[in-house]
């Protein structure tokens, strides 16, 4: 009975160990800089290129048409920092789905970045 019990315990931790490690709550999402919408925020690190995701209140896509809408956002700076369509796709952090809405390139420290739109809740850079 114990031998029994003890080899129970042993499977539960195994896949317990194995769901922990499949899983990716965000999604290997590495985020330079976020705000609530219709802020401007900072990106003081600078990978060169990074990706612009929205979020909503209620989880739903909150993007116009639900599509990538670069014209929404601003982005000054040194350098020549521009917006273009992202490369990258949905992402998660933790319970949270962002959605991809442009991207940067050239992007260099201190570059500032604005995105407004209704259904808006928080703007993440990253990569």
């Amino acid at each position: 009975m114990t031998r029994i019990r003890g080899a129970w315990w042993s499977a539960a931790l195994v896949v317990l160990a194995v769901t922990a490690c499949g899983s990716s709550p965000d999604d290997g999402v590495e985020l330079l800089a976020d705000t609530i919408a219709g802020q401007t925020l900072t990106v003081v690190e600078s990978p060169g290129t990074a990706t612009i995701w929205v979020s909503s209140p209620d989880g739903s896509d909150p993007r116009p048409g639900g599509e990538p809408d670069p014209s929404v956002c601003t982005v000054s700076g040194p350098g020549s920092p521009r917006l273009a369509e992202p490369q990258q796709g949905e992402r998660r952090l933790g319970d949270t789905r962002l959605y991809a809405l442009a991207q940067v390139e050239d992007l260099e420290p201190q570059t500032s970045i604005t995105c407004r739109g209704s259904g808006f809740k928080h703007i993440y850079v990253g990569n």
